[in-house]
């Protein structure tokens, strides 16, 4: 490792003489926060950690934990690696502040998800560097924001600034399919490691932009919407398929299920999802725009609401949803089967549940001999948008001269990531990633070619940087 990012001995010892005369040692500088030295280094990390290859499943997240843990070491970090399961291990590290304020988690993933290297320009786990960007799986996902986390707590470490709060860094697997031997084993074996802990930064949204990577708006995700899956099962007589029985377990199952397509739930407008659409509309084309300034009145309208579903991200912010996944039936082609089974993935709102959602489906299917069963229900409460941590991010927003025309706003998007397994502990987890990303890069992700622009990684440690300074001292 360079010397920069290695202990400074003496520095420490001269901040130590200078507190006890009362004279601040350090101040940390905000408008580089990271050396050109650290920053090679950092990129070199990342280069190195994409070359782990930790595809889930089956994962084999310790040798990146062990790699992780190395470059902590070596930074006087000590970090502690937790095995969870044979291959699976998580990585923990705390670097000390005053304890005037609680602690603050870096989450991050090690896993991954497949890459069929035959699909890609370059090879998905050789971190080549070409043309300015940095490819690899993991190089948004999140490999990316787990080592601008790392570098962003080395370089606060190593500038001597004091913190209010100590900084946790927590490295886990298995978060692409569930989390059972990553963060929820961590949050059930190992919380007392967390208990003094505020707020968590994990993935989530990130600093959406125009073609070319000028932002539009900084996303804060501040809830993932609850995921319920459900079965569904019609019965009927079994029959030779010569002789149709139109009250068959097949029919009814598709009649029911076009019945709750034709009818999907309704729009529904939650305050934060207000503020979102309101003050992102003048980021789009003016008809969007429009219908983004007075959302309320946009869900009312058939016409309108038609529009808004073109963007299946934004619009799902908008309503409770359902998706049909699994359908099963029959064995034979002459045979009219008994029974007929389908799977339904829906996405609620936070603050919907189960027990007033499901009477909804059954009214759309309209048909009260189909069972419906509850096959998983996560909650996810969702975390407060009015905090230090929303504050924090836009001082960082702010301290880059943006305003009204790159704005902060809170988003609660559709799909689940490991922070609900810690709001569950009480934690205020916020989903944020401090980078640029067009829709071109971001399609990239769990797609093919996954990649991300150096300028914009060095400007995500940089923002991340700051963000931690802002919540973890007085400064104004």
């Amino acid at each position: 490792m360079p010397n920069n990012l290695l202990v400074n001995r003496k520095a420490v010892l001269i901040a130590a003489c200078l507190s006890l005369l009362g004279i601040p040692a350090y101040s940390f500088d905000l408008k580089k926060t990271v050396s050109e030295e650290a920053f090679q280094e950092s990129v070199k990390s990342l280069s190195n950690y994409i070359k782990i290859d930790t595809t889930n499943p089956p994962g084999n997240e310790t040798k990146g934990a062990v790699y992780l843990k190395e470059i902590l070491d070596k930074n006087g970090i000590p970090a502690q690696v937790y095995e969870t399961a044979p291959g699976r291990s998580c990585v923990y590290a705390r670097l000390k502040g005053t304890g005037k304020k609680k602690a603050l988690v870096l989450l991050s993933h090690i896993d991954v998800v497949p890459a069929q290297a035959s699909d890609w320009k370059y090879p998905p786990f050789d971190g080549v560097i070409k043309d300015g960007e940095l490819w690899g799986r993991g190089a948004i996902d999140m490999k990316g924001m787990g080592i601008m986390e790392l570098t962003a707590l080395l370089a606060l470490k190593n500038s001597g600034v004091k913190l209010d709060r100590d900084i946790i860094f927590l490295a886990t697997p298995d978060e692409e399919i569930g989390g059972t031997h990553g963060a929820q084993w961590f949050t059930k074996n190992k919380k007392e490691l967390l208990q003094d802990a505020e707020f968590l930064i994990n993935e989530g949204f990130i600093i959406d932009a125009y073609n070319g990577g000028k932002p539009k708006y900084w996303g804060v995700d501040v809830a993932e919407k609850p995921l319920l899956w459900l079965g569904l099962t019609t019965k009927g007589l079994a029959g030779h398929a010569s002789m149709p029985s139109p009250d068959s377990a097949n029919n009814r199952m598709i009649a029911a299920l076009q019945r709750l397509a034709e009818n999907p739930p309704a729009m529904t407008v939650l305050p934060e999802v207000k503020e979102f659409f309101t003050k992102i509309a003048h980021t789009e084309p003016k008809e969007i725009g429009a219908l983004y300034s007075d959302i309320l009145a946009s869900t009312q309208d058939e016409a309108k609401r038609k529009i808004l579903k073109e963007d299946k991200l934004k619009s799902s912010m908008l309503a409770n949803t359902v998706s049909l996944t699994v359908l099963k039936a029959g064995y034979k082609t002459n045979v009219i089967p008994a029974e007929c089974y389908a799977e339904l993935d829906c996405r609620l709102l936070p603050g919907e549940t189960p027990e007033h959602f499901i009477p909804e489906i059954k009214k759309a299917l309209k048909d009260d001999s189909v069972e419906v069963k509850i096959l998983d229900w996560e909650k996810g409460d969702p975390s407060p948008f009015a905090s230090d941590f929303v504050k924090a991010v836009e001082k960082a927003n702010k301290f880059e001269g943006y305003g009204a025309d790159v704005p902060v706003v809170p988003v609660v998007v559709p799909w689940f990531t490991d922070s609900h397994w810690f709001r569950e502990l009480g934690i205020k987890a916020y989903g944020f990633t401090p980078v640029e990303i067009d829709a071109a890069h971001l399609a990239t992700m769990h797609g093919k070619d996954e990649r991300i622009p150096l300028d914009a990684y060095r400007r995500g440690i940089e923002r991340l940087s700051r963000i931690i300074y802002y919540l973890s001292s007085d400064s104004k």
